[in-house]
């Protein structure tokens, strides 16, 4: 796996803007999504771990544009949660561990240095994981969902061997319906905000 991180490492764990987000104490509410709550702790938190998965150095610069990121990326994973447990699509326990190595995988992360800036910068380890489950079993539902209503053309996989001919005709195919199901989960997605309930406190 390549590490994307060892270099960014030492310069996140010296960023006090991360910090600064990170550290509140409070549980103050400022959004609600019909019946769920985001906190100003959940966004500092949440802050501060995208800064650590999404390898971004927090500058005064781009601070701002950061956090309004957060807050939307935040008002997704509450619309998620929503559906999934309306459908009480579940990740058994026994899988857990296998589903996390996926998701620092997919993601070209090296799990163990992301878990030593968590626990190093004081950060909720419930919230990375809260981030992961919500993910895989989102991934889960939209995949369910889905599947069956996406069409593949064989022009569309021989593209993708044109592109790269290290891929199996399997594997080009995988792809393309991966790619089509995050079409329609993003879609999904936008609907379903456009018809909930989100206030701002």
């Amino acid at each position: 796996m390549i590490n994307k991180i060892t270099s960014f490492t030492l310069i996140l764990l010296i960023n006090i803007q991360v910090s600064l987000y990170a550290n509140q104490s409070s549980h103050k509410i400022e959004y609600l999504v019909n019946e769920k709550i985001i906190t100003n702790y959940d966004i500092a938190q949440h802050f501060a771990i995208n800064s650590i998965l999404e390898m971004i150095q927090i500058t005064d610069e781009t601070k701002d544009f950061f956090y309004k990121k957060t807050v939307n990326q935040l008002i997704n994973l509450k619309l998620k949660q929503i559906k999934i447990d309306e459908y009480n699509v579940l990740i058994e326990e026994e899988q857990k561990d296998y589903y996390e190595d996926y998701f620092f995988k997919s993601k070209n992360l090296d799990k163990k240095k992301v878990f030593e800036i968590i626990k190093l910068n004081n950060l909720d380890i419930k919230i990375l994981r809260e981030i992961i489950n919500t993910s895989i079993a989102w991934e889960k539902l939209t995949s369910g969902l889905f599947f069956r209503t996406i069409s593949i053309s064989e022009n569309e996989i021989t593209e993708l061997i044109n592109k790269d001919a290290s891929l199996s005709k399997e594997a080009a195919k995988r792809m393309v319906v991966n790619r089509q199901i995050a079409l329609k989960s993003e879609k999904f997605l936008r609907d379903l905000k456009s018809e909930t309930n989100i206030e701002k406190r």
